[in-house]
């Protein structure tokens, strides 16, 4: 007797068979009742074969049935990229009368060096087997590499690139690379290595004083519910209010108001001495056709943005800050929106390092991913991006750049989920250089 899901796929083949340009209502029908990972996987086959038009059709008909499904949106909004360059490409060759080599080249090369991922991977890979010595693509395509996770390929690229062309952009990125490679144990079992922050011995009070705004989101009133992201807000709100004493402001299940009236109220509370961490958890969103992020509090819904809170109001709200120090760490879907642009990260050393850390203004972003859908709990009973950052700080004796803080949970997250966290300075916020500073003090 054949297997129920085995009868559904030979119901899906069958339904899907025609090679039409538009898939028939029928097939339609049958990908809209699979699950959606299974329906994904049926239209890549379509992607696979250059069928653009069907993967369209069926991926804005199964979007119409699960907006809310960030996997449906985020390859809607790939296949539309694809389909487009297709079509400037075909023209392009039209026009010069069949293949149009340098067409193409110029096609990858902008793959490379604006999108992410393994499309930008492939575009860089396309342009360097023509360049093989291009320092600027051989630094983008260290990027893909390095938001793919895969560190050591990332580095010797950056290496390559810095051989060509050295800036001090490629030396953070080799130095953090560096860093995110270096076991934990190979300073200890060194103790003549420079010393790290979290080991340096500095006056705390010298650093300002520190607030947390800390957001957790479950019971959201039109989306889905979430499990763990009121527990780990609560978990990592009494960790800085125990061991960093940190002025802690938790919000549980809150409004678009409430953040926005919060976020306004330390406009006015906050000295230039002062130092502010931001963590939000909760549901996310990319606006594909306006390429923004936004925050979803609980009275969000899923088609009015009334009550979404954007990535742009986030930023204008560090802008306007007075505050020296401020670190926004984000564990939402399509969090990485506030990372793009960013500056390379820098490796944190020792106590002039600090100090010179301590006088800069930072507006700095750590997410718990790039442009992909987060976990929303583990093993542990948090996210993994949020057990990786308890953990951290739990670990830390003295005082941890934020840079050396996602050096350290980049790849515990990284093993441990389908995501890669991302770290930069946001760009037009006030950004001077300087990196948040974590000052244990229990």
């Amino acid at each position: 007797m054949m297997a129920a899901s085995a009868w559904a796929d030979e119901v899906l083949q069958n339904a899907c068979a025609g090679e039409g340009e538009q898939p028939a209502a029928v097939c339609l029908a049958a990908l809209r009742a699979r699950p959606a990972g299974e329906a994904l996987a049926f239209v890549e086959r379509w992607v696979a074969a250059r069928r653009f038009a069907s993967a369209l059709a069926a991926l804005e008909h199964l979007q119409q049935s699960a907006p809310l499904d960030t996997r449906i949106g985020q390859r809607l909004h790939e296949v539309r990229s694809m389909a487009d360059e297709a079509q400037w490409l075909a023209r392009r060759r039209a026009e010069a009368g069949g293949a149009n080599t340098g067409a193409e080249l110029t096609l990858a090369e902008t793959r490379c060096t604006r999108l992410s991922g393994a499309v930008a991977l492939a575009g860089c890979e396309q342009v360097l087997r023509v360049r093989p010595g291009d320092a600027r693509i051989l630094a983008a395509h260290g990027d893909a590499l390095w938001g793919l996770g895969r560190a050591a390929q990332a580095l010797a690229s950056y290496r390559r690139a810095a051989e060509r062309d050295s800036s001090p952009a490629l030396a953070q990125k080799i130095a953090l690379a560096e860093a995110a490679l270096s076991p934990p144990a190979a300073v200890a079992a060194n103790p003549a290595a420079e010393p790290q922050a979290d080991a340096v011995a500095i006056d705390p009070a010298q650093l300002g004083r520190y607030h947390a705004l800390v957001i957790g989101i479950n019971a959201y009133r039109h989306l889905d519910r979430l499990d763990s992201a009121v527990k780990d807000a609560r978990a990592i709100a009494e960790l800085l209010r125990s061991d960093y004493r940190m002025k802690v402001q938790l919000l549980t299940d809150s409004t678009r108001a409430d953040i926005v009236e919060v976020l306004d109220d330390y406009r006015g509370r906050l000295g230039a001495e002062d130092n502010l961490l931001i963590y939000y958890a909760g549901h996310g969103w990319l606006d594909n056709e306006a390429d923004k992020g936004f925050w979803l509090p609980i009275d969000a819904h899923p088609d009015k943005r009334t009550n979404w809170v954007s990535n742009d109001t986030v930023r204008d709200a560090l802008r306007a800050l007075k505050a020296k120090h401020v670190l926004v760490v984000a564990d939402s879907c399509f969090s990485g929106t506030l990372t793009r642009s960013g500056n390379g990260a820098r490796a944190g050393r020792g106590r002039d390092y600090v100090q010179r850390m301590a006088r800069l203004k930072a507006r700095q972003v750590l997410t718990s991913g790039s442009l992909e859908p987060v976990a929303d709990s583990g093993r542990s009973g948090h996210s993994p991006f949020a057990a990786a950052l308890i953990d951290s700080l739990r670990g830390n004796t003295g005082i941890l750049d934020a840079t050396s803080l996602f050096a350290e949970l980049r790849r515990p997250v990284a093993l441990n989920s389908e995501q890669v966290p991302q770290f930069a300075d946001i760009r037009l916020a006030g950004h001077e250089g300087g990196d948040f500073l974590f000052v244990r003090r229990r």
